[in-house]
This record gives C-alpha cells, structure tokens and sequence, in this order.
C-alpha cells in the first residue's frame, strides 16, 4: 500500500532501510555509494542513517527490557508480527504508566551495547538494481533536499 509523502502528492512505497550490505530494492533503500557523492546524495545518505539509528535505538531499548530479542525468533511471520506489535503496545503502556520504569532502561548505556547472537548481513555483491528501485530513492532524494522535505 503506497501512500504520499507528508506535504505532497508524491506516492511512495513504505520502504525497509538497510545499509551497504543490502541490495536497492523497490522496498529496500541503501545509501549511494561514496565515490562521487552530490550534496543531494550526501543528505539522503544522512536521512537514511539517522533514519537507521533511531530504529536501532528503538530495536536497543526493546531487546534490553524484553529478551526475546536477543535472539532471532524462530516461530511463523505472522506470529513473530504478533510479539512486535505486542511489545510496542507493552512499551507505551509502561511509558504512560510507569514512566520510572523507562527511564532505567532508556539511557544511552543500555542500548549501544552490542547485541548478542545477532547475525551479520552479508555484502550482497555485483547486483544491478531496478530502475524503479533507482526512482524511489532518487524521488525521497529530492523530497529530503525540498523546502517540504528538509529538516531544520
């Protein structure tokens, strides 16, 4: 299900972000390269990290208060779906009503740790990627260096 970004009438795919490891898929954004960078791909490059560490602040924060993600969850997506969406609802409630209880948990100590048993992505290598993949980044590339789209 495509929406449009906020501000326009731009439809875009909801996307996973990844790093250099990953390919540039439809759903799947990765930084460009860093040989010949424009400003422009300099930004996009820096959005889709920031956009990165916030996830895995979240993914950080999670782990440390539920342990049943220190480890890959081996059940069917659907259910591994369920436990996600469980443990967000979990997190707010406790936010909202024990806000003690986050504070111990939310601090930069507890999440930069590296995670334990988590496995490494592979490089995937010497993969071209689709013109459509090639659009959808270069589209949230122009919308991040727009009025609309750039952050303060």
């Amino acid at each position: 299900m495509d929406n449009p970004i906020p501000g326009t009438d731009t439809i875009m795919p909801y996307i996973f972000i990844g790093d250099e490891a990953f390919p540039l898929e439809y759903h799947l954004m990765r930084p460009f390269p860093r040989r010949s960078l424009t400003d422009e791909k300099k930004i996009f490059n820096y959005r889709l990290s920031r956009a990165r560490r916030l996830v895995e602040c979240a993914f950080g924060i999670s782990a440390n208060m539920w342990r049943i993600f220190l480890k890959p969850i081996e059940t069917k997506s659907d259910f591994a779906c369920d436990i996600i969406k469980s443990v967000c609802i979990l997190h707010n409630f406790i936010l909202n009503h024990e806000p003690h209880r986050m504070k111990i948990v939310d601090s930069e100590e507890s999440w930069t740790s590296p995670t334990q048993n988590m496995g490494r992505a592979e490089t995937v290598l010497n993969r071209r990627p689709s013109n459509k993949a090639m659009e959808v980044r270069d589209k949230f590339t122009t919308y991040f260096v727009s009025p609309t789209g750039s952050v303060p």
